[in-house]
């Protein structure tokens, strides 16, 4: 009998070199850098390079940059992959590779049926959704408070998510649901990681 898939496990709003690479020396598969300038966990694309992340894919979360800006970004901070938390375009997708974009939607944002018309949409030009709780922007830090709508993509979910609350949902009973996004859950403050949360989360991921 095969054990149960491991969760992708994304740890988010690094800001501070020793938490990121704590954070890819305990086995996060994702470590998400923001680029919004309103953030409180916003870092320049500079001081991201300068986090070493081993073994962990580097994710820029992108809000109201231009596409060119995401692009420049991308390179200067040695990015893997776009998170799209904005309006961006489709077409800035396929500049950048759906290999390399993780969309994010807010199921509290739209109704089932505009939800399933964007889902639709972006389906083929990102290679995970992401589901956050909110209505747009930064995250909100709570949970998602209605029904996550069917994907056909897999998907993370997000949303104030502490370690308890990730192993709570794990196995899911939704096969599209490969990981979690984890921020506010894992800090003492913000741009602050709690390095007791980080060790009790990511073991439990191998």
């Amino acid at each position: 009998m095969s054990e149960d898939p491991k969760p992708i496990i994304k740890v988010c709003g690094l800001a501070r070199p020793q938490d990121a690479t704590m954070a890819a020396i305990l086995g996060a598969d994702m470590c998400g850098f923001i680029f919004h300038p309103k953030s409180p966990r916003a870092v320049a694309p500079n001081l991201a390079r300068a986090m070493a992340t081993p073994g962990a894919k580097r994710v820029g979360v992108f809000v109201d940059q231009s596409p060119g800006e995401i692009l420049e970004i991308m390179d200067e901070a040695g990015l893997d992959l776009a998170q799209f938390h904005g309006g961006q375009e489709p077409a800035t997708a396929l500049d950048l590779g759906p290999d390399r974009v993780i969309k994010v939607f807010w199921p509290e944002r739209q109704t089932a049926g505009e939800l399933a018309g964007l889902m639709d949409l972006w389906k083929d030009l990102a290679a995970y959704f992401l589901f956050d709780s909110g209505t747009g922007g930064g995250g909100s830090g709570r949970p998602i408070r209605v029904p996550i709508p069917a994907s056909p993509k897999p998907y993370l979910l997000s949303g104030g998510l502490t370690p308890e609350m990730a192993r709570s949902l794990w196995p899911p009973e939704d096969p599209m649901l490969v990981g979690f996004d984890l921020n506010s859950g894992l800090e003492d403050a913000p741009r602050v990681k709690n390095a007791n949360a980080l060790k009790t989360l990511l073991p439990w991921r191998r």
